[in-house]
């Protein structure tokens, strides 16, 4: 099985830029390798229209219009899957906000059950996404992209001071708590939360781009699994700025372990990925299949503000016969926390189950004492 892969909206750390709100990446998934089979195809396409190659951003939707029949009917005689990663970066910088504050193993005055239960999770992080700004949340990711610990930790420490007079907007009293000891606990205590990284790659790794590669490549997985076929090839369109984080990560799912990791209180998963795959970066020039996904990406990718010609539509409507999405969004989140608690609430209360979880609260609020004493303790030994 092979993979041709390219992105689009790739902004870097400027994750507020309105103009590039979304980061998506996009796979053509084949059972053999269709640079071979339709290389000259998609240069006849191409020359038919005085072009060297196909590029959609440089054909423009009218000139591409006219070769969409053409395009079509290549990806017929394929008959290919695809793979979809859409990634909207303001929720990115949301779910590292709480990553990066709330983990209970890092921040000694979270409660256990608010970052490891995950719809509890999930609804602290609609909260505190609702009193995130803009300035606070260039802070925060200027001290993700900070490679020196004492001034990474300077700046979380200034962000975390910034936020917490904004927790006042969240609604109910008990999240006002939890959020507001948390940030000043993160505010006294920066160097505790593990977020510097003092290579590009490790710093990069916080950024819309890997997420929206693990997310494909999970999706490239499925499919794998579907065809019964393993992932041979998966060649990549040329990226300068992030080809060593794309190498490592592909490196990292590829030999993960293959043991089924049992997660709390949500299910199993399995973190190895296309294994035994190789991950080649090229360009579309050199590459029928990139040249392919780029005209799916960049279709795609327009037409979520506007309505494209019939012809260029119909190359969408069968990409989405054969795909899937892979949507890391705030709708898509909300969608996924409410049907969950909506499964919760179905259910009817066991006998004993509310004392259980009162012992259980309790337990966790001693626990996070003990944390936090133990914690001030060690560093006024420290000095």
């Amino acid at each position: 099985m092979h993979a041709y892969v390219d992105e689009t909206g790739n902004t870097g750390a400027r994750l507020l830029d309105e103009a590039q709100p979304l980061f998506i990446t996009a796979a053509l998934l084949t059972r053999s390798d269709f640079d071979v089979r339709f290389g000259d195809e998609m240069r006849a396409i191409a020359r038919g229209i005085g072009a060297e190659e196909i590029h959609a951003a440089v054909l423009g939707v009218g000139r591409l219009d006219e070769i969409a029949p053409e395009i079509l009917k290549v990806l017929r005689r394929a008959g290919p899957a695809f793979a979809i990663a859409r990634v909207e970066k303001r929720y990115v910088i949301a779910t590292k906000v709480f990553d990066t504050i709330f983990d209970a193993f890092e921040n000694k005055a979270v409660p256990w059950h608010v970052y490891n239960i995950p719809p509890l999770r999930m609804v602290m992080v609609f909260k505190v996404a609702h009193i995130l700004d803009e300035d606070s949340a260039e802070t925060f990711m200027a001290a993700l992209m900070e490679p020196n610990d004492q001034k990474a930790w300077a700046k979380m420490a200034d962000f975390s001071r910034a936020l917490i007079p904004r927790v006042a907007l969240i609604p109910d009293e008990r999240s006002r708590r939890v959020v507001g000891e948390a940030l000043q606990w993160a505010a006294d205590n920066p160097e505790a939360l593990d977020f510097v990284h003092n290579d590009k790659v490790g710093r990069k790794s916080h950024l819309p781009n890997l997420i929206g590669f693990g997310n494909l490549l999970n999706a490239i997985e499925t499919r794998s699994v579907l065809w019964n076929r393993p992932v041979d090839v998966i060649r990549h369109d040329r990226q300068e700025e992030f080809a060593a984080g794309l190498k490592f990560w592909h490196k990292m799912y590829s030999n993960a372990r293959e043991d089924v990791v049992e997660m709390p209180f949500s299910g199993r998963m399995v973190l190895r990925r296309v294994f035994g795959s190789r991950l080649e970066i090229s360009t579309a020039k050199d590459s029928a299949g990139i040249q392919m996904i780029d005209v799916i990406l960049w279709l795609f990718s327009r037409a979520q503000r506007e309505e494209l010609p019939p012809r260029c539509q119909a190359i969408l409507d069968y990409v989405y016969s054969r795909g899937h999405l892979d949507d890391f969004s705030y709708a898509a989140a909300a969608d996924r926390t409410e049907r969950t608690i909506e499964e919760i609430y179905a259910e009817p209360l066991q006998p004993g189950a509310l004392e259980g979880a009162l012992e259980f609260q309790a337990e966790i609020e001693e626990r996070r004492q003990a944390s936090m004493a133990e914690y001030a303790l060690l560093n006024t030994a420290n000095g």
